[in-house]
Parts: C-alpha cells; structure tokens; sequence
C-alpha cells in the first residue's frame, strides 16, 4: 500500500486507539481529505460507534489490516492519519495531546503541547 500525504499536524491521543495500535497511547495527524491520496492498494472500511454514540470510520490496508486513517461524524473535511503510516516522523512532531484524563499513570505529558482531557472542552 502507498498513500501521499500533504498539509498536516501532528495529534497525540491517550484514547482507545490502545485496542488498535496495540500501545498505551496513539498519534494521529489530522490532514483535510483532500491532502491524502492513495497512490497504491486498496483501503477496507469499518464503521462502528466511537464509544460515545458517535459513528467512527476506520479505514484499513486491504491486504495486510494495517489501520491507516479514521474519522468520526464531526471531523468535517479533515480525516485522522495513524501516525505510523507515516514514512518521516520527524516532519510532524505532535501540537497537542487529547484524553489526557485517561492517559496510563506511568505515562509523562507530552512537552510543548496543548493538553486536553477530552477531545471537546
């Protein structure tokens, strides 16, 4: 699978991406759809609620199941890239960090961010 990505930042999320990146926390780069392009493969979809009565859409590499983006009913144009995808990480370290509230006890804060402890406050 190939993507493009163009335009983006960096989202650093304590949240249940847990289940999905197999890991305490998970970092995201909200990007509009219209940056992203899928140079290669095929992406499979999975719809389903976010936990919160809110639909979430994940989409995923249709030949390995690797997640590769999600977005929910209120992300307007903007899709959520899973960070890992990504090929340079350097190029967008996180501006913020959200779901602070459940983030694991033996995690540090993020430094040089905003900090949330949900995604709307």
């Amino acid at each position: 699978m190939s993507v493009k990505v163009t335009g983006s930042r960096g989202t650093y999320l304590d949240m249940p991406l847990w289940e999905l990146q197999g890991s305490a926390n998970g970092i995201t780069t909200k990007i509009p759809k219209s940056a992203f392009t899928l140079t290669q493969g095929t992406l499979k979809i999975h719809q389903g609620d976010n936990g919160s009565g809110s639909r979430l859409t994940r989409e995923f590499c249709g030949e390995c199941g690797s997640g590769i983006l999600e977005y929910g009913e209120s992300a307007g144009d903007n899709i959520y890239v899973f960070y890992g995808t990504q090929d340079d990480l350097d190029v967008l370290p996180p501006k913020g960090e959200f779901f602070c509230s459940q983030r694991c006890s033996w995690l540090p804060e993020v430094p040089g961010v905003f900090h949330k402890q949900k995604i709307k406050e």
